[in-house]
């Protein structure tokens, strides 16, 4: 992870710049893992939507994504001969890596496109995909969990980090209680294994970072003798993640400019409506939405106040939403997909009977992917085979990556 962190950003939505300059702001700072920090190798992800395949005397190119691709193409350059190989970032930026087939990009914003491919002129050949890890999730596995009751008011499932505002959501739940007269039952989940409960119930943090500590004070300052009456969770494992989504009303997110955020497609995923503020990641998607049809709410005027407000009409309009059905429509694992083949035009040019429309349901792949993995194509994309489809850490990908080589006979 490199580059300026933009601060300026992370709490004013009013940013007085040419839209050029805020892009280039946006641009400086990478949350991908590079080869000179050796401490994040090993969290560097190997994710394959679409493996090679072989069948019928014809072979088909893969697609996988990295945030650490640049590293990997140094170490196993042979991979291009088989892989559409992509890059991300875990930021709402685009990849600094220019030998990439592809960038996912969050979003589709063709003038900040345009002028990215007119500033580097050794990217304009590149694709960008308005796609991200975060919409790779499974959306069978990421589901609501059964008999559970919603008994949850505000979830933020956030860690305590500067940009994700989270002294603002503690602001919207101390003016809830004062101007409608009931205290919300609220709960974060902080995402950090460094955090701990003492006997009292009491958060200790003192092994986070120092800006981590700051944050988790400002919110103890801001609920005072309220704190008692919210839940602090440190950390939670995917499955009991999925039942607090369940008995959530809604899930808060406060921040203004980050990546694509996960807790927001699992949240709609588990059938939870959204709240977010209409200026998140303004600059970077342009006019694309944070989310479809009726999945939430945006809050119009980054304020506590109109957060809380927003928060009342989500709590006491349950049945207005339905953020699952929307996200079946528009995402999960076969709509990423079907979204990834679209955009490069090497599937629609060699994949036999290509629709747009159902490339998770193309015969040729579904056969052509047993014959060379020995699991259908469904299988394969839901991570049946973990050992094939999603490796972490360089020792990992190598391995893979042998295996790959070894199958199509690349030395």
């Amino acid at each position: 992870m490199k580059g300026k962190y933009p601060r300026e950003y992370f709490h004013n939505p009013d940013i007085n710049k040419p839209l050029e300059e805020i892009w280039d702001d946006i641009d400086a700072y990478s949350g991908e893992f590079f080869e000179d920090e050796k401490n994040y190798h090993e969290k560097i992800d190997f994710v394959i939507p679409i493996p090679p395949l072989k069948y019928k005397n014809k072979i088909i190119k893969g697609a996988m994504f990295s945030q650490g691709l640049e590293y990997i193409l140094k170490l196993f350059p042979q991979l291009k001969r088989i892989f559409f190989m992509g890059a991300y970032t875990m930021w709402s930026s685009y990849s600094w890596c220019d030998k990439a087939d592809f960038y996912l990009t969050c979003y589709e914003n063709k003038p900040r496109e345009e002028y990215h491919k007119r500033k580097y002129q050794n990217k304009k050949d590149i694709i960008f995909i308005p796609l991200q890890d975060a919409d790779f999730i499974n959306e069978y596995k990421i589901a609501p969990a059964f008999n559970k009751e919603k008994n949850i008011d505000i979830l933020s499932v956030a860690t305590a980090l500067e940009v994700k505002n989270l002294p603002v959501v503690a602001e919207a739940v101390k003016i809830y209680a004062k101007k409608y007269n009931r205290f919300p039952k609220t709960t974060f989940v902080l995402g950090s294994k460094l955090i701990t409960k003492k006997e009292d119930g009491s958060l200790d943090y003192s092994k986070e970072k120092e800006g981590t500590q700051k944050q988790l004070k400002m919110v103890e300052e801001i609920l005072k003798e309220d704190i008692k009456k919210v839940e602090f969770i440190p950390w939670l494992d995917q499955a009991e993640l999925i039942k607090y989504y369940t008995r959530a009303r809604c899930t808060v997110l406060a921040s203004l400019i980050e990546g694509k955020n996960r807790s927001i497609n699992e949240s709609m995923s588990c059938d939870t409506p959204v709240i977010l503020f209409k200026a998140h990641n303004q600059w970077a998607r342009g006019n694309h939405p944070l989310f479809f049809s009726n999945s939430g709410e945006l809050v119009e005027k980054f304020s506590p106040e109109a957060l809380c407000d927003t928060i009342d009409k989500v709590i006491f309009n349950q049945n207005k939403y339905e953020p699952r059905k929307n996200y079946l429509i528009y995402n999960g694992r076969k709509n990423f997909v079907n979204k990834l083949a679209n955009y490069i035009p090497y599937y629609r040019e060699n994949l036999p009977n290509f629709n747009p429309r159902s490339f998770a349901s193309n015969l040729w792949i579904d056969l052509a992917c047993q014959n060379n993995y020995q699991i259908g194509y469904y299988d394969f994309l839901y991570g049946k085979n973990p050992a094939i489809f999603h490796v972490r850490g360089i020792k990992a990908i190598e391995k893979l990556a042998d295996f790959f080589f070894k199958r199509f006979d690349i030395f």
